[in-house]
């Protein structure tokens, strides 16, 4: 059905329908719509666990070790872009519309992916992905905002945030299975049924009451943005091969010249996609601010977990997937356990302050052990206190925000906060990609045996799928493991000050009383 458009006349009587401390809608019907949402949430979470334990196969069988972060750095840059830029648009056409063409964008996308002959292809089309992801992420949060008074919302997006863990658990497990049994387009593929599924139960069951309103789109924000991020991007990944050569330069000052021109514009223009009042107000600076420091981390960290696993420990993909088991556990029990914490108290604060010091820990631990001839049981506590501290985080951090903005702000103020996430992990990940690059160029040759290979091309040549690396001369093959895992630690390593800023972040997140209306209640109409 389509969205209805709320008289005004109306208004008071929708008013006295609403209980003080209740969700919006009736218990069935929002069961239907919470039903519906998981899908979407799980379309998207799924692909990016499954890809990950395919990656080092795929990058393999692609001949494109030296882009093997960009595959993954696409998919956030191009989330990042569309967030800001759905969140608006679901503000001025609602949500259902745009979610469903986010649904439709992604499904096309992980078409085009599976049809990828290159390495190229592969990363052109995994940015049509993620401009749908950018659409399954801002807005299933905006629409719980909207329909679930902030008090009760945390055990309801402790669900969204386990669904990420669930779809961690999965994902690998699925996607190395594939790769086992099938062939890599595959992961991609599964996608197609999911997003017919997600199509077919948004059309039935997402009904709001909405009223347009008159609004403009900042394409030329949108433009600086993508410019800019575009700029960073590219230059981080070029830094491997040095840092101070010119057209690094050139690219990281230009990045550095748009971001600051697009926040000139964004304190100017009248509708915003940034709006950098949100900045202003203390408790939702500092929830974004843990959201881009922790959004490094565990997006863009998290995906060298399965290259580890496979590439320096040669276990099968399947078996890679079970070995990160701990961090998803993580993940799953402090979204769940901090929304019915907060649920239950009314209090968000003190739960990611504790878990974030555990997780900090974690990331340390991981630099440290990873880097040795460890046993994989040593490694089952540190993975699993960092997603205790990021799962928790991101459930309160995302309460915290709502509720701490006007109720025409919680649509932008979501995508915000999903935005400064996704940048995060795009610039985590590209630094890290570059940093594990370099790393890896740097330490195999005085791992190797003499004469094993001549140039860098040949180095990272050596580099290929798992099962190419256990072809390898037994010699050759220990020094590309061990040199696999140093450039892992390092990635760790880096982590610990990011977690570090987080907790900062989250220290500075002052506690006020949870609003006990939804969005939908203190509004009369949908964004």
């Amino acid at each position: 059905m389509d969205e209805a458009v709320v008289d005004p006349n109306s208004l008071g009587e929708v008013e006295a329908e609403v209980e003080a401390e209740a969700p919006l809608l009736p218990k069935r019907e929002l069961m239907f719509v919470l039903g519906s949402l998981l899908i979407g949430t799980l379309l998207a979470a799924l692909d990016n666990t499954i890809v990950s334990a395919a990656l080092p196969t795929i990058v393999g069988e692609l001949r494109g070790f030296s882009s093997y972060a960009w595959v993954g750095t696409i998919y956030i840059l191009t989330s990042t872009i569309a967030t800001p830029i759905l969140g608006k648009l679901s503000d001025i056409y609602g949500r259902k519309l745009i979610l469903q063409s986010a649904v439709l964008v992604f499904t096309i996308g992980s078409v085009l992916c599976a049809l990828a002959q290159s390495m190229s292809q592969l990363i052109l089309f995994r940015g049509v992905q993620g401009l749908g992801a950018g659409g399954l992420q801002a807005l299933t949060f905006a629409i719980l905002a909207d329909i679930i008074p902030a008090r009760e919302r945390g055990r309801y997006i402790g669900f969204y945030t386990g669904m990420y863990a669930i779809a961690a658990i999965a994902g690998p497990l699925v996607g190395g299975f594939m790769i086992q049994h099938f062939s890599w387009p595959w992961i991609f593929l599964v996608n197609v049924p999911l997003g017919i599924a997600a199509l077919v139960a948004l059309q039935i069951n997402l009904r709001f009451a909405f009223r347009r309103r008159a609004a403009k789109v900042d394409y030329l924000g949108a433009a600086l943005l993508a410019g800019g991020l575009s700029s960073l991007m590219i230059g981080l990944e070029r830094g491997r091969d040095g840092w101070v050569r010119p057209p690094v330069l050139g690219l990281l000052m230009a990045a550095v010249v748009l971001v600051g021109l697009f926040i000139t514009w964004q304190m100017r223009v009248n509708e915003p996609l940034v709006p950098m009042r949100l900045f202003a107000n203390p408790i939702v600076a500092s929830c974004f601010g843990t959201g881009i420091f922790l959004g490094a981390v565990m997006f863009g960290a998290g995906t060298f977990f399965p290259l580890f696993f496979q590439d320096a420990r040669g276990v099968s993909p399947t078996a890679a997937g079970l070995f990160t088991l701990p961090i998803m556990a993580g993940v799953l029990m402090g979204s769940t356990g901090a929304g019915r914490v907060i649920s239950r108290t009314g209090r968000y604060r003190l739960v990611p302050i504790f878990t974030l010091a555990g997780g900090t820990i974690g990331a340390l631990a991981m630099a440290l052990l990873l880097a040795t001839d460890v046993r994989y049981i040593l490694l089952i506590l540190p993975m699993a206190l960092m997603g205790l501290g990021g799962g928790s985080s991101f459930t309160t951090q995302s309460i915290a925000a709502q509720n701490a903005v006007d109720v025409s702000d919680l649509g932008v103020a979501t995508a915000t906060l999903n935005f400064l996430r996704t940048l995060g992990a795009s610039i985590g990940l590209a630094m890290f990609g570059t940093v594990f690059t370099s790393t890896v160029k740097h330490d195999l040759p005085r791992r190797l045996p003499a004469g094993a290979a001549r140039s860098s091309k040949d180095l990272l040549s050596l580099i290929r799928e798992p099962k190419q690396i256990k072809a390898l001369a037994p010699a050759v093959r220990q020094a590309v493991r061990d040199s696999i895992s140093f450039g892992v630690s390092r990635v760790y390593l880096i982590c610990v000050p990011l977690m570090i800023m987080a907790w900062i972040c989250s220290v500075l997140v002052r506690e006020i009383p949870l609003q006990t209306k939804a969005g939908l209640a203190m509004s009369h109409v949908e964004g």
